[in-house]
């Protein structure tokens, strides 16, 4: 278990480097689509769930920080058997000299590292964040799939609940749409054409396996900077997506009911199986500064990406 949990540190502090590169990279992909930085952040899924990592000569990351330092605490510490060793034989060959006697300490006891009460203690409270999250998402999920069983069916996958006052996908293998009542046609056409998108790019399942690294690292304040950010991603690309294929005279509407919705964005109650609309200031600006790129900034967007992911991943 021990092992285990420094191994997790040691995880949490190169992902912590990794994430803090996306988020300067995100920088200089402003102006891009969103979809690019989004792909981004599947860098640090992997560095924070994958135990090793290959390393290169071309990685942005210093061979120092991939070992870190919780591996050198153990291979720097002062051998204190050898100690003991040398210095009875130091004590031997000195002359014979009237010392105090004093009380020895039990035979094959070595004194213990104190830094091993406190990675002890640390991954004790670590489990006991971990129950905590999982506990309150649990509960929370339970109590919304509860609250939702009186949504009317419109068509397919997609219902209509009187309750909630923002749309949403809940579910994971057959993920629903939930609308608010009163939506005007135009609205649902949209608004269901950005939660179909969120389903045929599975984040729903994207964003339950970000909320399960969430809940390992959630002790590290830079992880959840990324969640955060991530998601904001996610949902800015789906926007994107969705004047793609409807055309930017949606612009003023879509933003419009964003708007009007947003007081509702936290109806799902902590859920990692529904997750709607966030930061509405942020996805109404994009939207509204959204302009299609042109070919050649796609490309070299994606040549950038793919150097930034490589160089990140190795």
């Amino acid at each position: 278990m021990d092992q285990l949990f420094e191994q997790l540190l040691n995880m949490s502090i190169t992902g912590s480097y990794v994430i803090v590169f996306i988020i300067v990279a995100r920088l200089f992909l402003r102006k891009v689509p969103k979809i690019f930085s989004y792909a981004l952040w599947s860098v640090v899924l992997i560095r924070l769930l994958c135990p090793f990592s290959i390393e290169s000569i071309f990685s942005f990351i210093p061979s120092e920080v991939q070992n870190s330092p919780l591996n050198k605490l153990y291979t720097q510490m002062p051998q204190i058997q050898n100690v003991i060793n040398t210095s009875e034989q130091a004590v031997n060959n000195i002359s014979p000299v009237l010392i105090p006697s004093t009380p020895a300490a039990p035979s094959g006891i070595i004194p213990s590292n104190p830094s091993d009460a406190w990675i002890n203690i640390g991954q004790y409270i670590w489990l006991i964040g971990i129950g905590l999250l999982l506990i309150y998402s649990i509960v929370a999920t339970v109590r919304l799939s509860r609250d939702l069983r009186a949504a009317t069916p419109l068509f397919e996958n997609i219902y209509e609940h009187n309750g909630i006052s923002t749309p949403f996908v809940f579910g994971f293998l057959k993920p629903r749409i939930y609308l608010p009542n009163g939506l005007s046609d135009h609205e649902k056409a949209y608004l269901i054409k950005h939660e179909q998108v969120h389903i045929h790019r599975c984040d729903h399942i994207i964003k339950l396996l970000a909320f399960v690294v969430l809940c390992i690292h959630w002790f590290n304040p830079v992880v959840w900077l990324a969640f955060y950010l991530m998601s904001d991603d996610m949902e800015q690309s789906c926007d994107e997506s969705v004047i793609r294929q409807m055309g930017s005279g949606i612009k003023k509407e879509y933003s419009t009911s964003l708007l009007s919705l947003s007081t509702g964005r936290r109806f799902m109650g902590g859920s990692p199986l529904a997750f709607g609309e966030s930061n509405t200031k942020g996805r109404i600006k994009n939207i509204l500064n959204y302009k299609k790129p042109a070919f050649w900034v796609v490309l070299v967007a994606i040549l950038v990406v793919a150097a930034l992911w490589c160089r990140t991943h190795k």
